[in-house]
């Protein structure tokens, strides 16, 4: 038995694929699901997502957005999705040094803090997801 899995972005249909077991980054922690899951609605932070097909796991960085599922798909609509694999590493490291170093002139109730401390978030994403795929 397998689940449907499509990750939809503003721009494109990012991926669709039948698999094994998704893993989604979870606002309260990462979810796993398998085929038969009770149907569910949860809100996602950006992170690694985890597909594994014929025990092979595959990484993709995702933004905030959301994920449903019901009767075994999965549907996740997220701002941005990228393959671990396609990952410019140093790129991401560069633009998280950046958020950060603009983090530290701010302050939580100035205007900016909240895009900066999200482009931390999505870039720290990246580079976790390209670091489990070399690992993996």
């Amino acid at each position: 038995m397998a689940i449907s899995v499509a990750i939809v972005t503003p721009t494109q249909e990012a991926l669709s694929l039948e698999c094994d077991e998704v893993v989604v980054p979870g606002v309260n922690g990462e979810i796993g699901l398998l085929p038969g899951h009770v149907p569910l609605i949860t809100a996602l932070h950006p992170g690694v997502l985890t597909v594994v097909k014929d025990s092979k796991k595959s990484y993709f960085a995702v933004s905030a957005g959301f994920a449903e599922i019901e009767e075994d798909k999965v549907r996740i609509l997220t701002a941005t999705c990228e393959a671990a694999g396609a990952i410019d590493v140093e790129r991401a490291k560069k633009k998280m040094a950046d958020a950060e170093a603009k983090i530290v002139e701010l302050s939580p109730d100035t205007t900016g803090f909240a895009d900066q401390q999200r482009r931390v978030r999505v870039n720290r994403a990246r580079l976790n997801a390209a670091e489990r795929q070399r690992s993996n």
